[in-house]
């Protein structure tokens, strides 16, 4: 601002005109058209001429016309009115100062801010503020403030902060590269008028094996009812079965052919196979973008839908993750025959099937059934039935599925006792995996380890018929045979006494096969000897004294004992003249399962089919315990290390 007069302009709006006290800023001098002016205080002060001046700043120029020159003054007055009607422009105070605005662009030509009691207008502020604040566009705002929104701006303009030449919203590269963020989503305005127009598919992945060996699922979603159906899966490779498997459904049951499959960009669905086979019918696939699942929002909220039933179905019964696959079935059926808000409150299954559905035969998924099995029972006194666990609704029968505990199969029937109140699986402990200690280290009992001459290799492979045998609950061991989910246990043994150093080590199989004196009542225990003379002079077995270590003893079936070498007489010690004569074991005959009674009758109307798949080899211990074929192996190779004493 080029002043000439080193006192500051105050801005009056009660001045009717611009007033100094010195005429050294004038530009131009003429006459005085009033030869005096009016205060406040009635006094006349005489005015000596008048003229023109100007107010420059580094931005812009203010012109003061009719500026009298008043010698009696001690401040120069600027008037509001004048000046704003002069420079086509406005004044907004505030409690910092005040700022002159340009009427046309609404740009902020001039701002200064007072400290004292007045408006001021000074020299050095002007130029400061002028310099600081104006002359810039807000692209140069923009970067100064740190790359702010435009809102930013905006309101910092808007509240006369900062002044912008030039107002405009240009894309800044290092915003983009910095603070980049999704689109939102727009709602979607695509519906479909017939079933099957629109399928969404899409595949979860379980952290958890179910029983059955299956770690995914694959859900398909009509678009139009609402209804959806669920596969589980061994490998994702199996989705282009289900699929075509599905389309033949669709055509066969309701003569219709899917129009088009929404799913993402998995391997899953864009592979030569589906492709072929979408071409071969005519089936649009539609795919979401890479990376941007909300794309397939409808696939993506009905397996949280799914995922939020079988979970609460599974801890409301207290049974064990590895069964989701029973509980998807389960939350599948159910899910399609409840009200969804998505078709406006209607039920998929009347959509599609143009039916009411039946409720009257849902019960509660895991309490305890009892269904019938007179028609497969062994004779005529047997149980009618047995207790089981409900596991939902089969797909191809009209009935329930039921899971009998003890023999680990699935009974599906019609005629089925439940008592809703009541959960098998409630009573087993908190951690199933517990039961399965004996194969941690930490928790191993001290096995004997065998001889050179007693080492037999024995090639041990895991049996699912061994593993679902049924077993029998030894009397007094209630509490450790309630987790259904556990390998199945032997007798329970006395756990041996640590033999002397002196003793030799022997099989305890071999010593359980000798038979009990004729003489004895109690069976001899399955103790481990030193020899055939020292099973011999054992003496009956006496009750385990209290606090002896119950052992358990995880028996699949009989095998022949390793033979035991007999010493030679030039290895037989000649300083114990007093041992008795060796008299060699009698020839043991080979016994059968059918003999000892682990050869089940097969019954024609218990034949169920099971899956067997090739389990993974595990990461770590307790991925080894999921898998039931690898829990197997191990119990199968621990038997194997009791029979062999090692």
């Amino acid at each position: 601002m080029a002043l000439q007069n080193t006192n500051p302009w105050v801005v009056d709006s009660g001045a009717s005109t611009h007033m100094t006290s010195t005429d050294g800023i004038l530009h131009t001098r003429l006459p005085p058209s009033h030869s005096f002016i009016t205060v406040g205080n009635g006094h006349n002060l005489p005015v000596s001429c008048r003229g023109t001046s100007s107010l420059d700043t580094s931005a812009s120029q203010f012109t003061l016309n009719n500026v009298l020159v008043v010698p009696s003054l001690v401040q120069n007055l600027l008037s509001v009115r004048q000046f704003t009607r002069d420079n086509n422009c406005s004044i907004k105070f505030d409690a910092l100062g005040f700022s002159v605005k340009d009427i046309p662009t609404r740009r902020v030509m001039l701002r200064c801010n007072s400290s004292g009691d007045l408006y001021t207008i000074t020299p050095d502020a002007a130029t400061a503020t002028t310099h600081a604040n104006l002359a810039v566009s807000s692209t140069i705002w923009h970067h100064r403030l740190g790359h702010p929104g435009h809102a930013t701006i905006d309101i910092l303009r808007n509240n006369s902060s900062i002044s912008c030449n030039k107002v405009g919203h240009k894309l800044c590269h290092s915003c983009q590269l910095g603070k980049h963020v999704r689109l939102p989503f727009s709602s979607s305005t695509s519906y479909s008028t017939t079933p099957f127009e629109i399928v969404h598919c899409d595949v979860w992945t379980s952290p958890v094996a179910s029983i059955s060996g299956s770690r995914y699922y694959l859900v398909i979603l009509d678009d139009f009812s609402h209804f959806c159906w669920t596969f589980p899966l061994a490998h994702k490779s199996e989705v282009h079965k289900h699929i075509t498997h599905f389309c033949n459904f669709v055509q066969t049951q309701f003569g219709l052919s899917v129009k088009s499959i929404q799913a993402d960009n998995g391997t899953e669905f864009v592979n030569r196979t589906l492709t072929d086979l979408f071409s071969a019918r005519g089936i649009h696939l539609r795919l979401s973008c890479p990376y941007t699942s909300p794309q397939n929002g409808k696939a993506e909220r009905i397996l949280r839908t799914l995922n939020n039933i079988c979970r609460t179905l599974l801890i409301h019964a207290h049974i064990p993750a590895s069964y989701w696959a029973e509980a998807l079935a389960t939350a599948t059926y159910l899910l399609n025959r409840r009200p969804c808000s998505a078709v406006h409150n209607s039920v998929p299954y009347n959509i599609l099937y143009q039916a009411t559905p039946d409720y009257s035969h849902l019960r509660v998924f895991g309490c305890l059934c009892y269904p019938n099995m007179s028609s497969t029972s062994q004779h005529k006194v047997a149980p009618r039935s047995t207790a089981c666990v409900f596991l939902g609704y089969p797909s191809s029968h009209k009935g329930y599925r039921c899971l009998d505990l003890s023999t680990r199969r699935i009974i599906i029937s019609r005629h089925v006792v439940f008592d809703e109140s009541c959960f098998p699986f409630s009573s087993t402990r908190s951690d199933p995996l517990s039961s399965l200690d004996f194969l941690l280290a930490e928790h191993a009992e001290p096995v004997p380890r065998r001889t050179a001459a007693a080492a037999t290799p024995y090639t041990v492979a895991p049996s699912s018929s061994d593993v679902e045998q049924p077993r029998s609950t030894p009397a007094g061991l209630d509490d450790d045979f309630d987790d259904p989910a556990v390998l199945l246990r032997g007798p329970v043994l006395a756990a041996p006494d640590r033999p002397s150093s002196a003793a030799p080590r022997s099989i305890p199989a071999a010593a359980a096969q000798v038979p009990a004196p004729a003489a004895s009542a109690a069976p001899v225990p399955a103790t481990p000897a030193a020899s055939p003379q020292a099973v011999a002079q054992a003496p009956a077995a006496a009750p385990p004294p209290p606090g002896r270590l119950i052992q358990h003893v995880y028996s699949r079936r009989s095998r022949p004992p390793p033979a035991t070498p007999t010493p030679s007489p030039a290895q037989a010690p000649a300083s114990s003249p007093q041992a008795p004569a060796q008299v060699p074991p009698p020839p043991r005959r080979p016994v059968t399962r059918s003999q000892t009674g682990t050869l089940r009758t097969v019954h024609p109307m218990n034949l169920s089919a099971t899956h067997s798949s090739i389990s993974p080899i595990p990461a770590n211990y307790r991925s080894g315990l999921a898998d039931p074929n690898w829990r197997a192996a191990m119990a199968d190779e621990y038997k194997a290390l009791i029979d062999n004493g090692a």
